[in-house]
């Protein structure tokens, strides 16, 4: 009884729509219990699948869900993910956070790690985004569905409405890990997504926060795309997020004369 007065304390604390059972579910959503039912058992067929060409080459996989799916993920989205907190670290998917806020932090910083992390919707597993649910106070059996609408084949799908703020929750432990180090060895530390960006003014500091941050990724599961490692210094280009943060924030010389001649010719 006292877990349960405490979920539901938690529940209300955070402005959350109290879930008690699956028929709560059903109602909340407008999603007649057969079909939400099917969603729960098996998904799958209510993707899509699609590939999209990548920039640099190659092609990233899309999983897009039905009509239905999406709209009651969209609801998950609304009435209690964007209700919860990501951390102080992350800038990418947070709703009123423009994409220079994740950049500026490390304007004037004289080294720049950048680490990109592989395959990172799929990494994401189920019982990580399970954990999400269970912490904001839902019982087993309502974050195990709340998990299984929001997940496909046992992963975080990239296509699905949810999938952005579930990342960053799901990293919560992860930001709070790497901030805690950064903040003890005066280095900057931020999160878009999956580019992570670690700055200082003291190479051999930053050299040895590479390692350590790569250890930190291992034990939290996720790979590095070491194609995308790179470590800039006060004679190169320090680029974060597409933007240029030194001497001052901008999108760069060449980016600008592009746009310029886009303009006028």
């Amino acid at each position: 009884m006292a877990k349960y007065s405490q979920s539901l304390y938690t529940q209300r604390l955070l402005s959350l729509p109290i879930l008690q059972s699956i028929e709560d579910l059903s109602v909340k959503t407008r999603l007649p219990s057969p079909l939400l039912s099917q969603y729960l058992n098996d998904n799958s067929r209510y993707y899509c699948h699609i590939s999209v060409p990548k920039k640099n080459g190659g092609y990233r996989p899309i999983d897009s869900p039905n009509r239905q799916l999406k709209a009651i993920q969209r609801w998950i989205l609304r009435h209690i993910l964007e209700k919860l907190q990501p951390s102080v670290y992350a800038t990418g998917f947070v709703p009123g956070i423009a994409l220079k806020r994740n950049a500026i932090p490390h304007t004037g910083n004289q080294y720049i790690l950048k680490l990109d992390l592989k395959d990172f919707f799929p990494s994401i597993k189920a019982s990580y985004v399970y954990s999400v649910f269970r912490a904001a106070g839902y019982s087993k059996q309502i974050a195990y569905s709340l998990t299984s609408i929001c997940t496909l084949n046992g992963y975080l799908p990239q296509g699905a409405p949810t999938s952005p703020c579930l990342s960053n929750l799901v990293c919560l432990r992860l930001d709070q890990r790497i901030g805690k180090y950064c903040d003890r060895h005066a280095l900057t530390f931020t999160r878009y997504a999956d580019d992570i960006s670690i700055s200082g003014n003291k190479l051999s500091i930053v050299k040895k926060a590479w390692v350590v941050i790569k250890l930190i990724l291992s034990e939290e599961g996720y790979v590095i795309n070491k194609n995308k490692e790179m470590l800039s210094g006060p004679r190169s280009k320090r680029e974060i997020t597409g933007l240029v943060v030194t001497p001052k924030l901008g999108i760069g010389q060449r980016k600008y004369n592009m746009y310029r001649n886009k303009i006028f010719h």
